[in-house]
This record gives C-alpha cells, sequence and structure tokens, in this order.
C-alpha cells in the first residue's frame, strides 16, 4: 500500500472489512435461489394436478361405468338386452361416444350405439393383443371413431372368469371434451397443459402449437413430477409430465421461465448485487468523502505551500473556515511557519545586505591602497635611472594595478560571489595596450572571450596570467622601434568541461626569457596551477608565440554541483 493515495487506502480498507458481509449475503443468496427453485418445482407440479384433474376425473368417472356396466348380468353375459342396458346408460355422458362389450375372441356382443357389421371384430386392433395381459384398466392410444369419425380414446377394462379371460368392457372417449375441458380451466397467463394418449401423441392442448415444441420428452418415459427444460417460440419453459389414472395416460403442464422464476429473479437481484451496491454505496461515499473533507483542503494547503516555496510568505490560509478542525490547525501552522520564515528571511536578508556592503567596502578599500601601491611605485620609478629598476618597477605596477582592476569590478557588481571573465579581461586587455601605447606603434588588439561567470578565486589568478602573457608579448614580441602587428586573446570551450585562453602575436616571439626560467615565466606556471589549469607557451608556424591556458569550465562544474538538501 505504500506510496498509494489516502481515497485507495481507505477503498482498499472499506472492501476488506465488508466483504465478510457481502459473502454471507453471496451465500444466503445462494440458499434461496436453491429454496425458491424447489418452491417452484413443488407449484409447478401442483398446478399440473389441478389443471389435470378434470381429465383425469372424466377417466376415472369411465372407468366406474365400465366396472358397473360389467357387473350386470346381461351385458356381462352379451344378453339382447345388453345393448339397451348400454344405451341406457351413455344417456348424459356426452364425452362418451360408444361403450361395447367384447368376448374372449375380440367380438363386440353389443353396444350402446349400434356398429356397422366390419367393426365388429376388434382382435385385428393393436392394442387388443395385449388386453389379457393387462391387469387393470388403461387406455388405448387415440384412434379415429368409424362411427362418429372423430378422435376417441379407448377406456379398457379387462374381464376376467375366475383365471380365464373374459373379454372386456370398453368406452370411446372424445378427445375433444378435453379441450373443451382444458380450456375451461382457470390457468395461470402463458400456461400451456396438454394430454397425451399412452404412445405420447397429444391429443389435447390450450395452445397445441407451442406444445408441440415444449414437451419433447418421451411422457412414456418421463418420472412424474420431474421438473423438465425446453426452449419455445425464442423463451426457456419449464414443465412436468404428471401420469393420469394408474398411468393410463400422461398430462403435461408448461410454463416461462420468466413467469416461474420472477420472484427468484427478484431474490437473487437483490441477494448477489446487494452486496456489490453496499459497496459501490461505502465506495462512493468515501470518494466523496475524501474529496469534499480530505483531499479538497490538501490541494488547497498543497498551493499555499507552494507560494511559500516561491517566497509569497504574505499569503494566508484563510478559505478554511469549513474545513474540519485538524486542518484548521494546520493552517495556522502554515501561518506560524510563514511568518517564521518571513522574519528569518527578512534578517538574513538585512544581513546580507550588511555583508554585501561591508564586502563591496573592503573591494574598494583595497582598490584605493592597490592604487596607492601603484602611485608610491611610479614616484619611486621616477627617481630610478636604472633602465633594468625602472623596467621591473613598471612590471609590478602592471600587475597591482590588475590587482585593482579586479576588486573593482568586485565593488561594482551586485553578485559578489562571481565575476564576469569577458569584462574582466578585455578591460585588462585595453589597460595593459595603452600603458604600452600600442596605438602609436600601430599595433592592433583582438579581444574574443566567451561569455562565463568565474567565482573570485578563479579570476584572480586568471587575471594575474592574462597581464603576464599579455605583458610579456607587448614587451618580447615587439621590441621598441617595431611597427605594426597584431595581439590576439581568446577564450573559448574545447570539448566538454574545459576551457582554453589564448594570447596569440605575430612578433618575434619571447625573446627576454629563451629558457623559460624567468619570473614572467614562473608566474604563469604558477597561476595555471592555481586554477588546476595547464599552461603551454609554443611558437606558432606563420611567426609569433601562442601562450595557452587550458582550465576546467567553471559553468560545467557549477552544473555538476549536487543540489542542495533541503534542511
Amino acid at each position: 500500500m505504500g506510496g498509494r493515495s489516502l481515497r485507495l487506502r481507505l477503498l482498499f480498507w472499506i472492501i476488506i472489512w465488508l466483504m465478510p458481509a457481502a459473502v454471507v449475503s453471496v451465500v444466503q443468496g445462494i440458499d434461496r435461489v436453491q429454496r425458491d427453485v424447489s418452491d417452484v418445482s413443488d407449484r409447478l407440479l401442483q398446478t399440473a394436478r389441478s389443471s389435470a384433474a378434470d381429465a383425469e376425473a372424466v377417466l376415472a368417472s369411465g372407468e366406474q361405468v365400465l366396472r358397473a356396466l360389467a357387473n350386470q348380468t346381461e351385458v356381462r353375459a352379451g344378453a339382447p338386452d345388453c345393448g339397451k342396458a348400454l344405451a341406457s346408460a351413455i344417456k348424459g355422458l356426452n364425452y362418451f361416444t360408444n361403450i361395447v362389450r367384447i368376448d374372449a375372441k375380440g367380438q363386440v356382443l353389443c353396444s350402446a350405439v349400434p356398429l356397422p357389421a366390419d367393426q365388429a371384430d376388434v382382435s385385428k386392433q393393436p392394442w387388443w393383443a395385449s388386453t389379457d395381459q393387462h391387469s387393470g384398466f388403461f387406455i388405448t392410444p387415440q384412434i379415429n371413431n368409424a362411427v362418429s369419425h372423430r378422435n376417441v380414446l379407448g377406456g379398457v377394462l379387462p374381464l376376467r372368469a375366475g383365471v380365464e379371460f373374459d373379454g372386456a368392457m370398453a368406452f370411446a372417449f372424445d378427445v375433444a371434451w378435453l379441450d373443451i375441458l382444458l380450456h375451461s380451466r382457470s390457468l395461470p397467463s402463458g400456461a400451456v397443459v396438454a394430454v397425451f394418449d399412452p404412445v405420447g401423441t397429444i391429443v389435447a392442448s390450450n395452445n397445441p402449437a407451442a406444445a408441440a415444441k415444449i414437451f419433447v420428452k418421451a411422457p412414456q418415459n418421463a418420472k412424474g413430477g420431474e421438473r423438465l427444460s425446453a426452449a419455445a417460440n425464442g423463451e426457456s419453459w419449464s414443465y412436468v409430465l404428471l401420469p393420469l389414472r394408474n398411468n393410463a395416460t400422461t398430462a403435461g403442464f408448461a410454463m416461462r421461465n420468466s413467469a416461474l422464476f420472477a420472484s427468484t429473479y427478484l431474490h437473487v437481484t437483490t441477494d448477489l448485487l446487494l452486496p456489490v451496491l453496499m459497496l459501490g454505496l461505502a465506495s462512493a461515499a468515501i470518494w466523496i468523502f475524501t474529496d469534499r473533507q480530505i483531499t479538497r483542503w490538501i490541494v488547497y494547503l498543497r498551493r499555499i505551500a507552494a507560494a511559500y516555496a516561491r517566497g509569497h510568505y504574505a499569503i494566508r490560509p484563510v478559505a478554511l473556515e469549513e474545513a474540519p478542525s485538524e486542518f484548521r490547525t494546520l493552517g495556522e501552522t502554515f501561518s506560524a511557519m510563514a511568518s517564521a520564515v518571513q522574519d528569518r528571511d527578512r534578517r538574513l536578508r538585512e544581513a546580507l545586505d550588511n555583508k554585501s556592503l561591508m564586502i563591496k567596502e573592503t573591494h574598494h578599500r583595497v582598490k584605493n591602497n592597490l592604487q596607492i601601491v601603484m602611485s608610491l611605485l611610479s614616484l619611486q620609478t621616477a627617481k630610478l635611472r636604472d633602465p633594468a629598476a625602472k623596467d621591473a618597477l613598471k612590471q609590478a605596477q602592471i600587475r597591482v594595478n590588475a590587482l585593482a582592476l579586479v576588486h573593482r569590478i568586485l565593488h561594482e557588481i551586485e553578485d559578489l560571489g562571481s565575476v564576469d571573465v569577458r569584462r574582466l579581461i578585455q578591460d585588462l586587455a585595453h589597460q595593459i595596450q595603452e600603458g604600452f601605447g600600442a596605438e602609436r606603434r600601430d599595433l592592433r588588439l583582438e579581444v574574443d572571450i566567451a561569455h562565463r561567470q568565474a567565482p573570485s578565486e578563479i579570476a584572480v589568478p586568471l587575471t594575474l596570467f592574462t597581464v603576464e602573457a599579455l605583458t610579456n608579448a607587448f614587451k618580447h614580441a615587439y621590441p621598441v622601434g617595431a611597427r605594426g602587428g597584431a595581439i590576439r586573446v581568446s577564450l573559448a570551450p574545447i570539448g566538454k568541461g574545459k576551457l582554453r585562453l589564448a594570447i596569440e602575436d605575430d612578433g618575434r616571439g619571447v625573446q627576454g626569457e629563451p629558457d623559460g626560467n624567468g619570473i614572467g615565466s614562473r608566474l604563469i606556471q604558477a597561476f595555471a596551477q592555481q586554477i588546476g589549469g595547464t599552461a603551454i607557451v609554443s611558437g606558432r608556424d606563420t611567426g609569433g608565440t601562442v601562450v595557452e591556458l587550458i582550465f576546467p569550465d567553471p559553468l560545467f562544474e557549477s552544473e555538476k554541483m549536487p543540489e542542495p538538501v533541503p534542511a
């Protein structure tokens, strides 16, 4: 968590603490879904039983009628009054189209509605071959009745005389009545109910087109009460298949999952999404709270701190009236700190001004003292008659004058820590040029100095080095009586971190110190070493002398210095 914002840390810990409650809620939601699914299956089965109750009652009543008629002697024996008894029994039972008594060979002995001669033998019917195998009432597959020319279901009750098969009683049930019964029931909206014959053919339904797509599993193989799934008309359905009248036939009931599981979907949404919503609301609350009560004031105080960093200590954090007390206290601390820093800066500026004034005064006095020294040297030079002595004092006078120039420039500039090297060398070169009367002798001075700032500890040796090199050039390269020539002073960078100061002349070279052991040569080497540089004196191919100083670039050195560590 290191380095992350306060807002993210709060969100992390809130999620950690709320996660157990969210897990418990999810577990409860899963348990509720399982219970809802079980309740849906039970409700589906109960609705299926209710919707098929009328059809089952009709079949049950038909079985009871057959059992009652089988107990009548004239019907059982197929006596002449058999047909009249059957006709009497069928009156009022509109959903039965006929009732017959069949002997053991499949011959119709009598019927409530007389049958044509070619219909009196049922032994060739597929269902008859297994009739003597049935122990009780059963329903035949749907057939087309030759008398009524309507689709019917046959209800068959096998009869026995002792253990011997004694034929059967049978009725023909008009399946159109099943449609009427199914449509008369009050069913849930969109529900589909169907009745199947023993081979799985739908004989009646309140929605035949949908029923044909939904009830895809063979009813005769289905387990009663098992919830099954199907897809029809672009929707998912759940349905059950319910055996009727001792498995004589089957009823199916189906409903859309969207209707069945509406409450389940609501529970799932509530139980599973509630933890997410809870976490989301908590996160939103933390986000808004931290923005309005924490981040907002942190940003404000950060702007105040940035203003202080730029030196605007007069600004005060006055907009913290609505902030929490901790931020108001922090704002008061900022104000006190700004006042203390402002007061300390004022004292430091006053001390720095006093120090600068004292340093400038020191440089001014040093310059004045050096000028006094120059005047004394000038007076002493005037009294001398020895040319060598006079020349030595004049050389000393030039060196003292160079030092005075450095102190004059340091006295005039604002930044006492550094000197403009270009201005320093230009002024120095022109002073030496005037001192040797170069213009009267047609000696040109060319100065090409790169802009650099150098600290005073470098400026003084650099100045003295330039004095020695220029003095040697004016004094030895162009002897008395020589006219015309050019001396060039240049300062330029040569590669990363180095500067090259060169004094070049086109005269006859340094003739006065051929062995390089004179005072000027030794001073040149000494001044070069003081600034960490190397001095090189060489002749030019075209005539003349070059005095070079290779030394570290003050600009490069300042860039390499590490940033100061804040206290």
